[in-house]
C-alpha cells in the first residue's frame, strides 16, 4: 500500500452472554428456529427537535421497502414489536459496560441517559435504536502509546436480517434488544493498517476478560472509519472478522487515493464491507442530529452498580500474563499464540480443572486449534474439553489429539469415544506394544533411533512416545548406539 497519513477510528460491538435482553425479559438465547406469526410494517422517517430529518434515514425511507418481522417464542415481546414502552434497563447488562468502561480507564457518568438512535433500515421496529452512553474520554495502552477510547456504549443490538426480495425485507426479532456494548475509539493516527488490526484485537482482548462476551458467529462486530489527506471520513459497516481489518483498510485506502488522483471528490459515506475486504456503497453518512432522548426511560444513577462493578472488576490483561509466565512457565511463543486464539481466557479454566501439563493445554489451545482453523475446521469449546479429560484418564495417546479434533469438527454431533473407534486409535495395551517392539529387535537391529521409527510407524496415536521408550529400551538393554 501507498505509504498515506492515514487515519482511521474503530468502533466495535459485543454481544453480551447475559439471560435477558436489555429492555424486557425476554430470553436473549436466540436459540428459537421457527417464528410464531410474522409481523409486517413500514417505516418512516421524522423530523427531530430541530426540525431536521437526517439524511441517511431519509435514504432508506425512499428505497420504499417493505418489513416482515419473525416473532419467536419466549424471545419476542411487546417491546421488540412497539407495542410496549420499555422495562427498566437489565442490571447485569449494566454492570458489564461499566466494567468495560473502567478497563478503559474511563470516566463515568453520575447518571446515566438512555438516548434514541434514528435507524430506518428496518433492523429496529420503532424506527430508532436505544442506546447509552456509560463512560467517555478513556484509552487502551498500546506500544507505549494511548490509544483514545471515546465512548463505551450499552445499547440494543439490531433485528437480525433474514433475505431481501422484491422489496421486501425479512427480520428475526429475537436478536433485537440483545444487549450489546460498543467501544468507540478516537482518531488513530500514525498508525499501519496492521496495527489498527493489532489495536482491534487488543480491544477485544480487553473487552473478553469479562467473560461475559457471547461465543457464537457474529457475536463480534467491527466498524471502521477510514479517511486520507484530500479525501473524506468513510464509515465501513460489518467487517467479518479481525484478520480483515488491515485489508480492508487498504483497500479503501487505495479507493479512495484512486478517486483523488482521477480529480473525484470522495463523498462521506457509509459502505458495507465484503468478504473479501473490498466495500460497496450502503448509504450517505449520517448527520449529527439523529440521536434524540428516550423519553420513556428515567435517568440512571450510576452510584450503587458502579461500586458493584469496581469491587468485581476482572483481572487486567497485563496481570495475567504475568502470571501465566510466573505460574505455568510458558514461552513467550506459547503466550502469544495463547492471546491471538480465542482460548486465552479459557486456558486457566482448563488448567485448573484437568490434571494435564498447562504447557500441553496451551499447546493444543495455541497451536493445535489454530491448525485446524487454517484448514478451515472449528471445534466447540465442549469438544476441545473432552479430548483434554481423554487426555487426562489416559483413554487416547498425546499423538491422537490432532486427528480426533479434527474429527470432532467435521463430525460436531460426535463424540471423543466415536472419533477414536472411527479412526481407529485405542490405546494398544503395554503387552501388545512390547510384542511389534520385539518383532522389529528380532529383526536385527539395536540401534535406538531405528527401533522406535520403525514402532512409531505401526503404533502412532495408539501409544504414548514414553511408553515405547521405555519398552525400547528395556528390549534394547539401554543400547541406543
Amino acid at each position: 500500500m501507498e505509504k498515506v497519513d492515514l487515519k482511521a477510528g474503530l468502533e466495535i460491538h459485543f454481544q453480551l452472554d447475559v439471560k435477558r435482553k436489555l429492555f424486557c425479559n425476554c430470553s436473549a438465547a436466540m436459540a428459537q428456529k421457527n417464528p410464531l406469526f410474522v409481523v409486517e410494517r413500514k417505516l418512516r422517517p421524522v423530523p427531530s427537535e430541530l426540525g431536521e430529518v437526517d439524511v441517511a434515514a431519509q435514504f432508506e425511507f425512499l428505497r420504499d421497502r417493505t418489513f416482515l418481522y419473525q416473532v419467536f417464542k419466549d424471545e419476542v415481546c411487546g417491546v421488540e414489536l412497539d407495542e410496549e414502552p420499555p422495562h427498566p434497563v437489565n442490571k447485569e447488562a449494566l454492570l458489564i459496560a461499566l466494567q468495560v468502561a473502567l478497563l478503559f480507564n474511563c470516566s463515568v457518568p453520575d447518571e446515566i441517559h438512555v438516548m434514541r438512535k434514528t435507524v430506518i433500515d428496518g433492523s429496529n421496529t420503532t424506527g430508532f435504536q436505544r442506546t447509552m452512553i456509560v463512560g467517555k474520554d478513556g484509552y487502551l495502552n498500546y506500544k507505549g502509546v494511548k490509544i483514545p477510547v471515546t465512548y463505551v456504549s450499552l445499547e440494543e443490538d439490531a433485528a437480525a436480517k433474514v433475505e431481501e426480495k422484491d422489496g421486501k425485507v425479512v427480520y428475526r426479532l429475537n436478536r433485537l434488544g440483545v444487549p450489546l456494548v460498543e467501544v468507540d475509539t478516537g482518531i488513530i493516527e500514525g498508525f499501519s493498517p496492521k496495527e489498527v488490526e493489532e489495536i482491534a484485537y487488543t480491544i477485544g482482548l480487553i473487552v473478553r476478560s469479562t467473560r461475559k462476551i457471547k461465543k457464537v458467529i457474529g457475536a463480534i462486530r467491527q466498524d471502521v472509519n477510514v479517511s486520507v489527506p484530500g479525501g473524506a471520513r468513510v464509515e465501513i459497516k460489518g467487517v467479518q472478522s479481525l484478520g480483515l481489518i488491515s485489508k480492508t483498510i487498504e483497500l479503501e485506502v487505495e479507493r479512495q487515493l484512486n478517486l483523488i488522483k482521477r480529480g473525484e471528490k470522495v463523498q462521506p459515506e457509509t459502505r458495507t464491507a465484503k468478504p473479501d475486504g473490498t466495500t460497496e456503497f450502503m448509504r450517505p453518512l449520517p448527520g449529527e442530529n439523529r440521536m434524540y432522548p428516550e423519553t420513556d426511560i428515567p435517568p440512571i444513577p450510576t452510584k450503587e452498580v458502579l461500586r458493584v462493578a469496581l469491587k468485581t472488576l476482572p483481572e487486567s490483561v497485563e496481570k495475567k500474563l504475568e502470571r501465566f509466565r510466573k505460574n505455568y512457565k510458558l514461552s513467550e511463543e506459547l503466550i502469544s499464540g495463547l492471546l491471538k486464539s480465542d482460548y486465552f481466557f479459557t486456558f486457566e479454566d482448563f488448567v485448573k480443572k484437568l490434571r494435564l501439563e498447562p504447557k500441553l493445554i496451551a499447546n493444543v489451545l495455541a497451536n493445535l486449534l489454530k491448525d485446524l482453523r487454517r484448514r478451515g475446521l472449528e471445534v466447540e469449546e465442549c469438544k476441545v474439553f473432552e479430548v483434554l479429560k481423554a487426555l487426562e484418564e489416559k483413554r487416547i495417546a498425546k499423538e491422537s489429539v490432532a486427528d480426533i479434533l479434527a474429527y470432532l469438527a467435521e463430525n460436531p454431533e460426535k463424540s471423543v469415544e466415536d472419533a477414536v473407534k472411527e479412526l481407529n486409535l485405542q490405546l494398544l495395551p503395554e503387552e501388545e506394544l512390547e510384542k511389534i517392539v520385539r518383532g522389529i529387535v528380532k529383526s536385527g537391529t539395536k540401534n535406538f533411533d531405528f527401533v522406535m521409527k520403525a514402532v512409531m510407524s505401526k503404533v502412532r496415536g495408539k501409544a504414548e512416545v514414553q511408553t515405547v521408550v521405555k519398552i525400547v529400551k528395556r528390549l534394547i538393554g539401554g543400547n541406543e548406539n
